[in-house]
Order: C-alpha cells, then sequence, then structure tokens
C-alpha cells in the first residue's frame, strides 16, 4: 500500500520527468497531451479520492509539470540569445 507521502513523491518525480519529454516541443502539443494526462488522472483517481480531490490533483499535476518545463527551458533560452 502507498502513504501519501509515497504518492506525492511519485507524482512529483513523473511531473519532472514529463517536463523534460516536453521541452523543446511546441507549446500546442504539449499542452494536448497534458489536457489527455490530466483526463486521464482525473479518471482514474476519482474511484480512490472522490472526484473534487482527483480533480485538484490532476490540476495540480498539469500546473507542475507546465512549471518545471518553463524552468528547465529558460536556462536553454538564455544560452540561445548569447550565441
Amino acid at each position: 500500500m502507498t502513504t501519501q507521502a509515497e504518492f506525492a513523491e511519485r507524482c512529483a518525480a513523473a511531473a519532472a520527468d514529463l517536463a523534460l519529454y516536453f521541452v523543446g516541443a511546441p507549446d500546442e502539443q504539449m499542452l494536448a497531451s497534458l489536457h489527455q494526462t490530466r483526463t486521464n488522472l482525473e479518471a482514474e483517481l476519482s474511484e480512490a479520492f472522490g472526484a473534487e480531490v482527483a480533480t485538484a490533483i490532476a490540476e495540480a499535476f498539469v500546473a507542475t509539470v507546465i512549471r518545471h518545463r518553463r524552468e528547465i527551458g529558460a536556462p536553454a533560452r538564455r544560452d540561445a540569445e548569447q550565441c
């Protein structure tokens, strides 16, 4: 059985990995994929956590992926601008 802390850690790690995948990808592609990811997460988590909590988790996951992608991509953009 997974504890809440383990679940949160796994979600954070998955968001960081997914953010790396999207570095350099067009925003439209990322947003379309994240929309589908959010829909899938909500559906899968709603049985265990209820619809409202599942929605909150899915929204936080997507926001974390987007934030990580911006953080990762910002140094790359600065380096490209300096060339």
